[in-house]
């Protein structure tokens, strides 16, 4: 069995699919992998790294495509990949990227693991709370680049800097990794959710969890990250218009949510942009900017779906399986 590892299609995609680690982990196993040369470069992998782990560096994208059994990407594959497969290759992703496959002469077989199910079963295949906790830590990081304030309470002989003050929308994996980054550099971390249910992970993390969002506690915060959205769901409005003008000149707000529509009033994709001295940043794939650390956890989630399912040296999907029947988007061509 051979897995083979294709760049990205995507300009800005940073991340790549395996890394040296889990290259050695498939060896184990039994399972040879050969990437695209420099498909690490930019996570941080060299092709000697690879190599050294006891996988294969091929030249051409052509080459991995003639002997692969298995093409593993971040990304759905573009239309011109999926013409240049072989027949019967099965392809397993994390993102679909609105992407649609049509290739019935081909015999593809799909996975897109953002489908995977809420089980605990499942929980180490989850690329969404892979890297959604990577962006979350990584949305504190970015406001901080923005914000005209320290974070920690210090008290010198020159005068006491009060703590910085985070408001942090929506907790779910990203909104509680964001508040718990907040809380481990100092700052005083509020936390809302319409979920009360969540107000116990939030108070469990140092974070105080508020029941509705006012004009005294906005005039207050120094950064809010809005992180309230459901995969394939319409982002929900947090912040209007009017509610931006109670914030001081120097507060930023990160809107993680913009792809789905945005949390924000005004806030646009991939951009930042200034209203009123304030500085809202909307992307809703901070991890991106951390591949090295993104692509490590990536990587184990794929490994670790191939090898819930490999026995006696071979692949054996049971398509009556939850992870499967979520996860599988085309199955032999058959939808």
């Amino acid at each position: 069995m051979i897995i083979g590892i294709l760049k990205e299609n995507f300009d800005n995609e940073t991340r790549v699919a395996v890394t040296p680690e889990s290259t050695k982990k498939f060896k184990t196993i039994g399972i040879d992998t050969i990437i695209e040369s420099q498909a690490g470069q930019k996570s941080g992998f060299s092709d000697e790294e690879y190599i050294n782990a006891g996988g294969q560096i091929a030249k051409t994208a052509n080459e991995i495509i003639t002997k692969a059994d298995i093409i593993l990407k971040i990304n759905a594959p573009s239309d011109e990949e999926i013409k240049r497969l072989k027949a019967d290759t099965t392809i397993i992703f994390g993102y679909q990227n609105q992407q649609t496959f049509n290739s019935k002469e081909k015999k593809l077989t799909c996975f897109a693991l953002e489908l995977v199910p809420r089980i605990s079963r499942a929980q180490s295949i989850d690329v969404l709370s892979s890297q959604n906790n990577l962006a979350g830590y990584k949305a504190v990081i970015k406001a901080l680049q923005y914000s005209l304030k320290s974070v920690p309470l210090m008290m010198t002989s020159a005068g006491t800097l009060t703590p910085a003050k985070f408001l942090i929308l929506g907790l779910g994996v990203a909104g509680l990794q964001a508040a718990a980054t907040a809380k481990r550099l100092g700052g005083m971390v509020y936390a809302h959710d319409i979920r009360t249910e969540t107000s116990e992970q939030a108070t469990s993390l140092g974070a105080k969890f508020i029941e509705k969002i006012d004009s005294e506690l906005l005039s207050q915060t120094d950064i809010i990250i809005c992180s309230a959205f459901s995969p394939k769901k319409e982002a929900p409005v947090l912040l209007e218009r009017e509610q931006l003008q109670y914030l001081k000149k120097g507060s930023v707000i990160i809107d993680m949510a913009i792809e789905a529509g945005g949390n924000v009033w005004g806030s646009k994709n991939q951009q930042t942009i200034t209203e009123n001295g304030i500085t809202i940043i909307g992307n809703s794939h901070l991890e991106k900017e951390i591949p090295y650390s993104a692509s490590i956890l990536f990587a184990q989630n794929l490994y670790n779906f191939i090898s819930m399912y490999w026995k006696d040296q071979k692949l054996l999907f049971d398509f009556n399986d939850e992870i499967i029947k979520q996860t599988c988007i085309l199955n032999n061509s058959k939808d």
